[in-house]
């Protein structure tokens, strides 16, 4: 029999790696509800992200937070470049051949930033390990990272939320997705402000690999089941919903620890993807129009 202590810590360590699924859905859910491109190459940016950060701090040691502080405007960069110079064009060409070709060139990035990834930093697995204590409540062993991890999470989203909610660039996104022939009547540049959100979400998937590795390892291709999950997560959390995606993501991170511990881990991860066909046969048209 399962003791209720080790449930509680079981039900602890899905929560935060729900939390981190989340902060993955959250800039893909934004991609999506602002350029309509299903970035299939968006997980891959975690975990190349943590490869990265893993790899600074094995060799030089520098503060996971001086990583973040000095690769997010390289994310941001190289997002804005990628749809700019690959993505955006394809919008001159018809319906089908655009949605086609964004497929090819978001997992041909995929597979080649991981390819490349793994040649120049090793396929193994990697984390940043710090030495923080830990203590015990009510049977349950919480360590200092994973509070961390926690208040980075919830500083995360409050973050986001409230920066699209509160800023001029929030505002122009809403515009956008709503009314792209008015959004560029009152004079916002819907292409900039597309290729910004692209990059804004590439920048966010990266602070939330920075969270991933202190507890969680990766290696360079963990990134497709990510972007599983996080497609997983907006299904169910909905389309630029922070909140709903946050519920979502711990939902999932908490039902793989459970199938885990009650079942097979193994099943773990294939949970996302058993989740998400389901969905889609009971809901074949969204949550909000099968009411």
């Amino acid at each position: 029999m399962i003791s209720i202590e080790v449930l509680a810590q079981v039900m602890l360590g899905g929560v935060l790696i729900g939390g981190l699924y989340a902060l993955v859905a959250f800039g893909l859910s934004l991609i999506y509800g602002v350029v309509k491109i299903l970035n299939f190459s968006h997980g891959t940016l975690l975990s190349i992200g943590g490869v990265l950060a893993s790899t600074i701090y094995a060799t030089w040691g520098i503060s996971p937070w001086l990583i973040s502080l000095l690769m997010t405007p390289l994310f941001f960069a190289y997002g804005y470049l990628f749809f700019k110079y690959l993505l955006e064009p394809l919008s001159k060409r018809n319906h089908f051949e655009a949605t086609v070709g964004t497929v090819l060139i978001t997992v041909g990035a995929l597979l080649i930033m991981s390819d490349l990834t793994a040649k120049f930093a090793g396929s193994t697995q990697k984390n940043i390990n710090l030495q923080f204590d830990t203590f015990e409540v009510a049977g349950v062993i919480i360590s200092t990272t994973q509070i961390i991890i926690l208040i980075g999470i919830i500083l995360l989203t409050l973050g986001l939320h409230y920066f699209l909610k509160l800023t001029w660039f929030g505002r122009a996104v809403k515009a956008v997705t709503q009314d792209p022939i008015g959004a560029k009547l009152c004079g916002i540049n819907s292409v900039k402000i597309k290729a910004t959100t692209f990059a804004f979400g590439s920048a966010t998937v990266f602070l939330a690999s920075i969270l991933y590795v202190l507890s969680f390892p990766v290696d360079p291709y963990i990134g497709f089941g990510l972007t599983v999950k996080a497609f997983t997560i907006i299904i169910l959390g909905g389309i630029g919903n922070l909140p709903g995606a946050l519920i979502a993501g711990i939902f999932i991170g908490v039902a793989e620890g459970l199938t885990g511990l009650f079942w097979k881990p193994e099943w773990a991860p294939a949970l996302s993807v058993i989740l998400l066909l389901v969905i889609l046969i009971i809901f074949p048209q969204g949550f909000q129009k099968s009411k």
